[in-house]
C-alpha cells in the first residue's frame, strides 16, 4: 500500500538541508511513481545544494533535489502501461526529459529542449529544475527512465545516469579503435570513460588527477598522470610520441584543467568537455584551436544513450558495484554528503537508501 507521505530532503535556501515530511505525488498520464531504492550523490548536487546556480539549478525554493536513482514502479496507469511500464518493473532514471515538440526534441536532442525549464509545456530536468530523487517516492515521466535487468544491482542501476553521460561523452569524442585518449579529471566521470575507453577499443588511455582516485584510474588500466607534480601537457605528448592524444575528456571543469585538455590535444584532434567551470568561463587559445583544427564541443547529460549503458554494463560485466564506496540511509544524508564532497575515507560513489 502506498503512504499518503514520504521521507525526502529538501532544500529551503543554500544549504539549508531538512528531512521533511511532504505528500506522495500522484502520476498522471505518461507517468509512474517507483519506491526509490538508490540516489547516488552527483558531482552537481553539492553545487545545487551551495546555491551555484541561483534561480536556475534550482529555479525555486522548497526543492528536492537528486536525479541519479533507481527503484521499482509500485504505481502506473493505463497509457503508462501501454508503453510497458507496470507496477513490479524495475527501473533506472536519467534527469532530462524534453517537451517532445520542439525543434531539438523532435531531432533527437532533448538534452537541448528549447522549452527548457518549461515544466507547463512538458520540459522535466529532475533534481534540478522539478522535484528530484532524494526521497522515497519518485514522480517520473516514462520519457525519463528505462527497465534494468532482474539481476542488476539498484546501486549500479543508480550509476547507469553518470555511466549514460559519460558514454555520449566518449561518443562526442569520436574515439575510433587504436586511437589515444586522455581523460582530465579522475572524478566519477573520469573514472566511467576510462571503463568505457578501455571497452571501446582506444589505443592509450591517459588519466590526469591526483590521490586516491588516481590510484583507481590506473588500476582500471589507465596511464596515470600526477598533475600535482607533473607537467600534464608535456607527459601526454611523451607518451603519445609528441603528438598528443587524438581525443581528449574534460571532466575536471577548471580553468586549469580546460587549459590542459586543449594543449594537450593532437592536431586535427578534438576534446569533448563536460566540466562546467563554477566560476565563470574560461580563456581559450583560439590560435591554435583555427591553426590546428581542433574541434572542441561540449557534452550535455545523456540524449538517447540509457539504454545503450544498461546493455554495455550487462554484457561486459563492467563491475561497476566498485565504485560505490559509501551507503547511508536519508536520515544521515548530511553525513554521505560530506564525505562526497571532501573525498572523505577514499570516497567515489556514495548511495542514499531513501528506504532503508
Amino acid at each position: 500500500m502506498i503512504p499518503a507521505t514520504m521521507q525526502a530532503i529538501q532544500l529551503d535556501g543554500p544549504r539549508k538541508i531538512r528531512l521533511v515530511e511532504v505528500p506522495v505525488p500522484k502520476p498522471g498520464p505518461f507517468e509512474v511513481l517507483c519506491r526509490v531504492e538508490t540516489t547516488t550523490i552527483c558531482g552537481t548536487d553539492p553545487h545545487i545544494i551551495n546555491g551555484d546556480f541561483p534561480g536556475f539549478w534550482p529555479p525555486a525554493f522548497p526543492f528536492i533535489p537528486g536525479h541519479e536513482w533507481a527503484g521499482v514502479v509500485v504505481e502506473s496507469n493505463e497509457i503508462s502501461e501501454g508503453f510497458g511500464y507496470s507496477v513490479g518493473d524495475r527501473v533506472c532514471g536519467i534527469s532530462h526529459s524534453g517537451c517532445g515538440y520542439c525543434e531539438m526534441c523532435l531531432s533527437g536532442r532533448y538534452n537541448l529542449c528549447l522549452n527548457y525549464g518549461r515544466e507547463d509545456l512538458g520540459h522535466h530536468q529532475y533534481g534540478h529544475t522539478t522535484q528530484g530523487a532524494y526521497a522515497q517516492y519518485m514522480l517520473t515521466t516514462i520519457k525519463a527512465i528505462d527497465h534494468i535487468p532482474d539481476e542488476m544491482d539498484f546501486n549500479v542501476a543508480a550509476m547507469m545516469d553518470p555511466l549514460s553521460i559519460a558514454l555520449h561523452m566518449v561518443q562526442r569524442s569520436g574515439l575510433k579503435a587504436g586511437e589515444d585518449i586522455l581523460i582530465n579529471g579522475t572524478g566519477p566521470q573520469g573514472l566511467f570513460s576510462i571503463v568505457l575507453a578501455r571497452h571501446m577499443g582506444a589505443g592509450k588511455v591517459i588519466a590526469s588527477g591526483s590521490g586516491f582516485r588516481l590510484k583507481v584510474a590506473e588500476r582500471l588500466g589507465a596511464i596515470p598522470i600526477d598533475y600535482r607534480t607533473e607537467d600534464v601537457v608535456e607527459r601526454t605528448r611523451e607518451l603519445t610520441g609528441g603528438r598528443g592524444a587524438k581525443r581528449v575528456l574534460e571532466c575536471a571543469g577548471t580553468p586549469a584543467g580546460i587549459r590542459n585538455a586543449i594543449d594537450a590535444v593532437a592536431k586535427g584532434g578534438r576534446v569533448s568537455m563536460v566540466g562546467i567551470p563554477p566560476e565563470g568561463d574560461v580563456v581559450l587559445p583560439v590560435k591554435r584551436i583555427v591553426l590546428e583544427e581542433i574541434d572542441v564541443v561540449g557534452d550535455r547529460a545523456n540524449p538517447n544513450t540509457l539504454r545503450q549503458a544498461i546493455s554495455l554494463t550487462q554484457e561486459n560485466d563492467l563491475d561497476l558495484a566498485r565504485f560505490v564506496t559509501h551507503e547511508f540511509p536519508l536520515r544521515e544524508f548530511e553525513k554521505g554528503l560530506d564525505i562526497f564532497e571532501n573525498r572523505r575515507e577514499n570516497s567515489l560513489k556514495v548511495a542514499i537508501k531513501p528506504n532503508l
